[in-house]
């Protein structure tokens, strides 16, 4: 199996809903000119997401309510956050075995 399609499988097998891979090449200047050259190297990126609960975020119209945004921040933002670079650093891991550099960018 490639390396790709593991990376994929793990990232579900963990949580992920969506996982993606991007050729970064072109996008290279833009690149050193927001993050410097040290992440201008990496030529390939890896997106995960996590599908937030329907039944939280249909609750932000009344945001202004405590127990809505607490509730918000705790589930939509701390635990898939929390969540999102615990995939990340596996997913880094990995690839790092499989003699590649890989550094994992927080999701906050």
């Amino acid at each position: 199996m490639q390396v790709e399609e593991r990376l994929k499988r793990q990232a579900y097998d963990m949580g992920a809903d969506l996982f993606g891979i991007a050729d970064l090449t072109s996008a290279r200047e833009a690149i050193e000119s927001q993050g410097g050259p040290e992440l201008a190297k990496y030529p390939r990126a890896i997106s995960i997401g996590v599908t937030l609960l329907d039944s939280i975020v249909d609750e932000l119209p009344r945001r202004s309510d405590r127990a809505v945004s607490v509730a918000y921040r705790h589930y939509a933002y701390d635990v898939v956050n929390d969540q999102l670079d615990g995939i990340a650093l596996r997913l880094s891991n990995e690839l790092q075995r499989e003699g590649y550099i890989a550094y994992p960018i927080p999701a906050s």
